[in-house]
């Protein structure tokens, strides 16, 4: 079988379009200094809603102090096209959600903020290190959606899923 190893769980993947990526994201984020185990790659939810269960997967769920911290959507091209998608999966993915969403396209993010979706850094640096990650979080209470939120984020990730290549999401 040939593939890709994944950097953060060594496990062989199928080769993708957007693989790559994921893969620079996750050479990004053990360069900041964190540690395979505070990053989960795939991470699923099944998040019940008005038209039927979700699967919501995160490409990469950074965790700090056991709460969820950071969701990073990873795929080619532009940025903003993305910041949506990466602010409803964040807000669907846990609960409390995590405070912060990024997009990121192997060599550049955008680091949102997921209750109000304005963009707080951008660039090749837009990914946080640990302790400025820390920082953010302890200005950021923890907080879950409303069910209208939840219902509004459910609507946008699913529109998201018609438009790309369902991932693999088994809850």
């Amino acid at each position: 079988m040939e593939g890709i190893i994944d950097l953060i769980t060594g496990r062989q993947l199928p080769d993708s379009e957007d693989e790559p990526v994921r893969q620079a994201a996750e050479a990004r984020l053990l360069e900041l200094g964190y540690r395979p185990e505070q990053v989960a790659v795939d991470h699923c939810r099944q998040v019940e809603t008005d038209q039927g269960p979700l699967p919501v997967r995160a490409d990469l769920l950074v965790s700090l102090e056991g709460r969820p911290a950071l969701l990073i959507r990873c795929a080619r091209g532009s940025l903003v096209s993305r910041e949506r998608e990466a602010v409803a999966a964040a807000r669907l993915v846990a609960d409390p959600w995590p405070p912060l969403s990024a997009v990121y396209n192997g060599e550049s993010g955008e680091l949102l903020d997921t209750a109000e979706g304005k963009v707080l850094a951008e660039g090749g640096n837009a990914l946080p290190g640990p302790e400025a990650l820390a920082e953010l979080m302890a200005r950021r209470a923890p907080r879950g959606a409303s069910e209208r939120e939840t219902l509004q984020a459910a609507r946008i990730y699913r529109a998201y899923g018609f438009i790309s290549c369902p991932g693999q999401c088994s809850v």
